[in-house]
Formats: structure tokens, C-alpha cells, sequence
């Protein structure tokens, strides 16, 4: 019996030094795959691999803190590979452990991350979104140099999207901070450059050119130390050359160009400068009023040449223009337009919209009669269209801080309540506490009274209860009509708040609270983002935040009400309408409607069958009417076909009509999905 019992703590520490040895040896095997998936000369899969292995075992921990570096390992791993969907599925997952461990800066990083993602997809609100996130936590955490990271991105953002103003506060404010730090780092005078470049843009683009020329003239002051990219200086003195050709002084401007080719090797060192610069000194000179024409087009045929060579869709979409001015100047409008196209065509790739307005107004000055009111008539609709969009992400980016605001002080009336609801219910214990204590002491002299007033005491006592709860009860009620009645008012402006509110409640780690959570903000991001999805292009606002097939069940079904037709409309449920891009479905609805207005107007038709199917890689849409048909030899060039034909060519499709008097009309349609 003595030997077991020295024998027992033997055996546990025996068995702890196993379990720790088991432990350390998880560790480590963790740590070495962390390791190689951060060896650079391993192959993406590979690195992929041995990121995934360290997570599997990371999750054996049960360590949220050990998980987090896993995840973060593989997030690196993406991020070099721009794989804009797997960064976002996996930081996620990190946001939501940061979160469940109170990290903010790595909150920060994962937000970060989230952002660039969506930026990587071209989904720009929802990057501005996380990166003013990102600011705020990288604020928290008073990580300097990061903040100014995502104030640029969400400035440049904005100027992307024309909210000018929006992104000089942000870009003033990244300088405010990097004033405060050390001026002698390279990494400083780099991001001063940055910025001070990027408020030179957006003073162009207001044609404040004057204040452009001083921002520009600030970042190249930051590009004398010998560390700095010697590529800001030339970007710099390019960009005040162009500057000083729209504020119409051309002999300066030749002169800065001029400058830039006197040591003879910019056309090897950056074969794309050298574009810039000869193809602006042609047009200056053209601009200036010099009739050598032969000359200029030379210099940027030269320059264009060299633009297709190097595959710079903006320098070609440029240089076009410029030689289709020059070409209408000696009214060769052949050459003219053909130049004009190719500047519209190539702009379209890039959705340059300013060179697009450029080609279209120059078009119609080319072209005359209906095609010259055409291009006018596109003109002003994309521009228009342009200022409408410019207000609407404005009003987007002041939702996003407006709303920031209202949570910020609802949370603050949230805690002050439950700090009085607090203080209030420890008030009313004591207060309990301290009846039974005068009742017990008085029930020893009286018992039989005292045993009677302590009933009433404990009834008084469950009344009071009962009117606390009822209290209660009344103002939960009185709550949640409040709050129903602010969700219905306003919810476009609330969900968006209720979401993040349920997020921060999620630190909660009961198992019935956390799965009851989820799923509302499962519900809410699923609302969310039908609200505030906003299409950047022109055509997308009706198809956003509805399904297609019921758009187009919805418009038949009106239409042909309208027009007193019957109608069969077939679709293949199988066809998943969320592959298809927004431009597609927008072409097929129009044509369809279209149709519709062509089979009222001309067909004198009874009823009309209208298929969707989907045939291997392609839509195949089919139009059938049993109306008085038409000669299409004769009418092959009518508005209603011509508009369509355009839609189908727009989203590379082929167009077919087959059609006899007095026999019907079928219209087949075939696109790529």
C-alpha cells in the first residue's frame, strides 16, 4: 500500500510530462509549416499546402490566438497571388477571431485585407467600406504609417469615383499625420510624394491647374533624397509639362517636355515617358497653331506605334484623339474618324469616361446629320450620367461615416441604460435584503404577529416584484415599438447599424446566443447587401436588387397586358442568372421589351412565345410572334432591329431574324454566358 502510494504522483508526472512532450511536439510541427510556407522559392501550391497543414493543426490547439497566426500565414499567401475571393473568405475568419480575442491591430490587418480584396474585384464601396474600418482600428492602435496606407486607398478611391472632395479631406488628413513623423525616412518622403501627387490630380481634375502645378512642385521637392524612386521625379515634371498645355502656355509647356528628352534615354529607360512626351510635344505644337502637319502626325503615329507595342490601352486611347483633331483640322474626316473610334473603343476597355466624352464630342464634329446628333445625344446622356453617379457615391462614403457616428453615441446610450438598469437592480436587492433582515429580527419577539407580518411582507415583497416586472415588461414593449417603428421608417439608414451592433454583441460566448446571433446577421449581410450594392455602370440600377427572371416575367406580363397579348414565357430554371454580368442581363431585358413595343406597333399579332434556355456555354433567347410578318430585305435597317442588333453586338452575340408577310416573326438571340 506504501509502494502505490509513492508510486501515484510518480505516475502522474509520468503522464503530464507526456501529455506536455505531445503538446510541445504540436507546436513545433505548427511552427515549422508556418515556416516553409513562407519560403518564397516553394511553389504556390506548395506554400498553399503547408499553410493549410499548419492550420488544421492549429485548430487541435483550440487557440484562437494560435489559429489567428495560421490564418494569417495563408492570407500572406494570397495576397502575393491577388486572389481577391480566397483573401476575402479567409480574412473573415480573421476579423471574427480578432474580434473574439479584443486584437485591434489585428482587426486592422484583416479589415485591411477584406478591403483589397473587394478593390482587387473592383467592388469599390464595399473597399471604402473596410478600409475606413481599417483606419479607424490602425488609429486605435496607433499604427501611423498604416493609417496613412488606407486614408490613401479610400482617397484614391474617392477620386476615382469623382467624390472630390471626399478624397481631399482624406489625403489632407494622411499629410496631417506624416508632418508628425520623422522627414528623414525614406518611406515618409515616399508617401509625401504619394499624396501630395494625388491632391495634384484632383485639382486637375476640377481644373484648379494652378494648385495642381504647387502639389506637383511639393512632391517633387521629396524626390531629391537619393533613396527616393528617381520615376516620382519624372512623373512629377511630365505631369506639370501637361499642366502648363491646359492652362494654354504652350512654350512652357514644350520646353518642360523638351527638357525631359535632352540626355537622349528616356526612349530606353522608360520606353512609356518617352510616349507621353513626344506625343504632347506634337499636340502642343498643334494646339499652338504650327501647320506642319506632316510632322506632328509623324511624331505620334511614332508614338502610338510604340503605345500598341508596349499594349498601353491609355496612351493609344490619347494619342488617337489627338490625331483625330489633327486629321479634322485638315479635314481629311476619313482619318478623322477612324482615329475617333479607336480612341472610343479603347477608352471603353479601360471605362476611361473622360476620353470617352472627348471621342463622342469629337465624333460629332466628324460626322453629320443623325450620326452627329447620335454621338451629342451620348454625350450628354454619359455625362449626366456621370454627375448622377459623382452625387451618388458621395452620398454613399457620408453614409458610411454618418453612420459610424449614430452607432458610436446609440452604444453609449445603450451602456449608460444598462449601467442605471444595473444600479437600479442592486438598489432593490439591498433594499429586500435589508426588509427580511428587520422581519427576522422582530419575528423572534412576536412570533405568531411577526409570522403574520411577514406574510405581508413577502406579498408586499411579490407584488413589488411583480409591478418591477410588469415596469419591465411595459418598457421592453414600449423598446421594440420604437425600435420597430425606426426599422420601418428608416431602414435603409438602420440595418446597416443593427448588423455591426449584433457583431460587437458577439464577444458573447453562450452557444445558444452565439448560433441565435449568427443567424441574424446571416439575415442582416444577406439584406445588407442587396441595399447597398451600387452599380457602376450606367445601365445596372434596375437589375441589382431584384431576380431576373421575375424582371422579365414582371416586364411581359405588363407589356403584354398593355397590348392586349397573349404570351408564353419559358425559362431554364437550371441557368444560374448570378454567372451571367450585369451588362448581359440589361441587353436581354431591353431587347426583349423592345420586341415587345415592335410586335405592338407592327405585327398586329395575337400572342407571343418567349423562350430562355441555356445550350452548353451560351443563352439562347427566341422571340416568336404570330403576327403579319414583314419584308426584312426592305426593313432590314429599322430603328426597333438596329437597336438590337447594337445590344447583341455590345455583349458578343449573334442575332437572327427569320420572318415572311403574313407568317409570323422569329427572332433568335445566342450569347456566351
Amino acid at each position: 500500500m506504501k509502494f502505490l502510494e509513492k508510486l501515484t504522483p510518480l505516475l502522474i508526472l509520468f503522464f503530464c510530462c507526456f501529455l506536455q512532450a505531445q503538446n510541445d511536439s504540436l507546436y513545433n510541427n505548427i511552427y515549422k509549416y508556418r515556416t516553409l510556407a513562407k519560403d518564397q522559392s516553394l511553389t504556390f501550391q506548395e506554400r498553399y499546402n503547408y499553410a493549410s497543414q499548419a492550420i488544421k493543426l492549429s485548430k487541435k490547439t483550440r487557440q484562437d490566438t494560435t489559429l489567428l497566426a495560421s490564418n494569417r500565414v495563408l492570407s500572406y499567401i494570397y495576397l502575393v497571388e491577388g486572389e481577391s475571393d480566397s483573401i476575402y473568405k479567409i480574412n473573415k475568419e480573421n476579423l471574427k477571431l480578432s474580434k473574439k480575442l479584443d486584437d485591434t491591430l489585428k482587426m486592422a490587418y484583416a479589415a485591411n485585407n477584406i478591403a483589397y480584396s473587394f478593390e482587387l474585384s473592383n467592388k469599390l464601396d464595399s473597399a471604402y467600406y473596410y478600409y475606413f474600418q481599417a483606419e479607424k482600428y490602425y488609429k486605435k492602435s496607433d499604427k501611423k504609417l498604416n493609417q496613412i496606407e488606407v486614408l490613401y486607398a479610400m482617397a484614391s478611391i474617392q477620386e476615382t469615383e469623382r467624390d472630390f472632395i471626399g478624397s481631399e479631406i482624406n489625403a489632407i488628413e494622411a499629410i496631417r499625420i506624416l508632418n508628425d513623423l520623422d522627414k528623414d525616412e525614406d518611406i515618409v518622403n515616399e508617401w509625401q510624394w504619394n499624396i501630395n501627387n494625388l491632391l495634384a490630380i484632383i485639382s486637375s481634375r476640377i481644373q484648379l491647374y494652378d494648385e495642381a502645378i504647387i502639389y506637383h512642385n511639393k512632391a517633387l521637392s521629396y524626390t531629391k533624397n537619393r533613396n527616393a524612386n528617381p520615376y516620382n521625379a519624372l512623373f512629377s515634371r511630365i505631369n506639370i509639362a501637361i499642366l502648363q498645355r491646359r492652362k494654354q502656355d504652350y512654350d512652357k509647356s514644350i520646353d518642360l517636355f523638351e527638357s525631359l528628352l535632352a540626355d537622349g534615354k528616356l526612349k530606353t529607360v522608360d520606353p512609356l515617358s518617352y510616349v507621353t512626351v513626344i506625343s504632347n510635344i506634337a499636340y502642343v505644337k498643334f494646339l499652338k497653331g504650327e501647320e506642319d502637319f506632316k510632322t506632328i502626325k509623324s511624331n505620334l503615329k511614332e508614338a502610338l506605334n510604340i503605345a500598341k507595342r508596349e499594349d498601353d490601352e491609355i496612351e493609344i486611347s490619347g494619342i488617337s484623339k489627338f490625331l483625330s483633331e489633327v486629321y479634322l483640322k485638315e479635314n481629311k474626316k476619313d482619318s478623322a474618324l477612324y482615329f475617333a473610334n479607336l480612341s472610343l473603343k479603347t477608352a471603353k476597355t479601360i471605362n476611361a469616361n473622360q476620353t470617352i466624352l472627348d471621342a463622342l464630342f469629337l465624333k460629332s464634329k466628324i460626322e453629320i446629320g443623325e450620326k452627329s446628333k447620335s454621338n451629342l445625344f451620348k454625350y450628354i446622356k454619359l455625362s449626366d450620367s456621370l454627375v448622377l453617379a459623382e452625387r451618388s457615391i458621395s452620398n454613399k462614403f457620408a453614409r458610411i461615416y454618418h453612420e459610424t457616428d449614430v452607432i458610436k453615441k446609440e452604444n453609449e446610450v445603450v451602456s449608460r441604460q444598462n449601467m442605471w438598469l444595473l444600479i437600479t437592480s442592486a438598489g432593490l436587492s439591498l433594499l429586500v435584503l435589508l426588509i427580511y433582515i428587520i422581519k427576522t429580527q422582530r419575528e423572534k419577539n412576536k412570533e405568531l404577529q411577526l409570522a403574520r407580518q411577514r406574510q405581508q411582507a413577502n406579498e408586499e415583497i411579490y407584488n413589488l416584484m411583480l409591478l418591477q416586472q410588469d415596469k419591465m415588461d411595459e418598457a421592453r414593449a414600449l423598446e421594440k415599438k420604437r425600435i420597430s417603428q425606426e426599422i420601418h421608417d428608416g431602414i435603409l439608414g438602420r440595418l446597416f447599424g443593427a448588423r455591426l451592433s449584433l457583431d460587437s454583441l458577439n464577444m458573447l460566448k453562450t452557444d445558444e446566443a452565439a448560433i441565435n446571433r449568427e443567424s441574424y446577421i446571416k439575415e442582416l449581410k444577406d439584406i445588407e447587401q442587396d441595399i447597398r450594392k451600387v452599380s457602376h455602370d450606367l445601365n445596372t440600377d434596375f437589375i441589382a436588387n431584384a431576380s431576373f427572371e421575375s424582371l422579365i416575367t414582371t416586364l411581359v406580363e405588363t407589356q403584354c397586358l398593355a397590348y392586349s397579348l397573349k404570351y408564353n414565357l419559358t425559362f431554364d430554371h437550371e441557368l444560374n442568372w448570378d454567372a451571367v454580368s450585369n451588362k448581359t442581363k440589361i441587353h436581354l431585358y431591353r431587347i426583349i421589351q423592345e420586341s415587345l413595343q415592335n410586335i405592338y406597333k407592327h405585327a398586329k399579332a395575337k400572342q407571343v412565345k418567349i423562350a430562355i434556355k441555356q445550350k452548353k456555354k451560351f443563352i439562347s433567347l427566341t422571340i416568336n410572334d404570330n403576327g403579319v410578318g414583314f419584308d426584312l430585305a426592305r426593313n432590314k435597317d429599322g430603328i426597333g432591329l438596329k437597336n438590337m442588333k447594337s445590344r447583341v453586338n455590345e455583349i458578343n452575340g449573334v442575332f437572327t431574324v427569320n420572318t415572311e408577310k403574313n407568317k409570323g416573326t422569329n427572332i433568335k438571340i445566342k450569347v456566351p454566358v
